[in-house]
């Protein structure tokens, strides 16, 4: 079943045309990104190259200077691990389990951030960084995954991203090790590749500044003290920038550049899930556990768990395979631009 849709369901959209602008992306991107930030990237490319045919960007601003909120797990652990152990391995999980969680809503998006930092408080610092930036567990996809393919892929060995980039050299800190970490994984794999990709398809030049070589070079010669300052991100950027930005500038809370796709998945978008994640897609796919799909849409629309992440990337990756795998009648259908042969 292709994206097609008939025409009640665009209109009920109030969100920028997903139905139209998944495919197109996807078909942009090669892969099937997890990330929102490539929807976002697209819109904000295609308003400036209006006006514009060179824009600049601040991606690496936040692995070289601290800008991520997971830098202040230790600094919060240190407070939080002062609690006795019944409260912070039994009680306090168990009572934030039961809030509900949506990264568009600040009340609900703290209990979010509260649920994914207690839930790994008791890992260590590498364990917790690959729990913050999983966006499948060993048991989610342990519960997704087809069995037969579950067999397949249990025969398969992984070195972990620790192992693959510190080596035997481990960071002498925790905040310093998921900076490098960042800087090795996140920024080239996703961040950099997807802003390249969604400013080029509106024929738009993006370039990084933060990324130039010397300035790379001098931040990492900066202690993690001054990057992170206990609970202030970007300690240092910060105090440079003072003269420069006013005070709402620089003090403003963090805010992702990602789509509200949690909220359009449980309200404008939900067609779109029910469609492209049918159980006819799913079990002719065979990929997937048709019921743990099911149940991933169920938890995330009962705002029991935020599930955002995980059903975009199923949505991608079945929309790559139709793109990719399924021939050229998917093409023509949408309006894509022909493959010269099949994948």
């Amino acid at each position: 079943m292709s994206i097609t849709t008939n025409s009640h369901m665009q209109k009920s959209l109030r969100t920028p045309n997903v139905f139209e602008l998944l495919p197109k992306l996807i078909w942009h991107l090669d892969e099937p990104v997890a990330d929102s930030a490539f929807i976002t990237t697209h819109l904000v490319s295609e308003f400036a190259r209006k006006t514009v045919t060179v824009i600049l960007s601040g991606v690496g601003g936040d692995e070289l200077f601290g800008g991520y909120r997971r830098y202040l797990g230790t600094e919060i652990a240190r407070y939080y691990n002062l609690l006795p152990r019944f409260l912070s391995r039994t009680v306090l999980p168990g009572l934030i389990n039961q809030l509900p969680v949506d990264r568009n809503s600040k009340l609900r998006n703290t209990f979010r951030l509260a649920r994914a930092f207690v839930g790994s408080s008791h890992l260590s610092p590498e364990a917790s960084y690959i729990g913050y930036l999983t966006v499948f567990t060993e048991a989610a996809k342990a519960s997704l995954l087809h069995k037969d393919v579950s067999k397949i892929l249990g025969q398969q060995a992984f070195t972990p991203i620790s192992d693959r980039y510190l080596g035997n050299g481990h960071a002498t800190d925790p905040k310093t090790m998921m900076m490098f970490l960042d800087l090795k994984t996140q920024l080239p794999d996703d961040l950099l590749q997807l802003t390249d990709k969604m400013s080029m398809a509106s024929s738009l030049e993006c370039r990084v500044p933060f990324l130039d070589h010397e300035l790379v070079e001098f931040a990492a010669r900066i202690p993690a003290k001054l990057k992170v300052n206990r609970l202030t991100l970007k300690y240092i950027l910060k105090k440079a920038m003072n003269p420069l930005l006013p005070a709402e500038i620089l003090n403003r809370n963090k805010r992702g550049f990602g789509a509200p796709v949690g909220s359009w998945l449980r309200r404008d978008l939900r067609p779109l899930s029910e469609e492209i994640l049918s159980k006819a897609n799913v079990e002719r796919r065979g990929y997937f556990d048709w019921q743990a799909v099911r149940r991933t849409i169920d938890l995330h629309l009962a705002e029991q768990e935020d599930h955002t992440d995980h059903i975009l990337a199923l949505i991608n990756f079945e929309l790559w395979c139709q793109i990719y795998l399924d021939g050229f009648d998917y093409h023509r259908r949408n309006g894509l631009p022909g493959l010269t042969h099949s994948v």
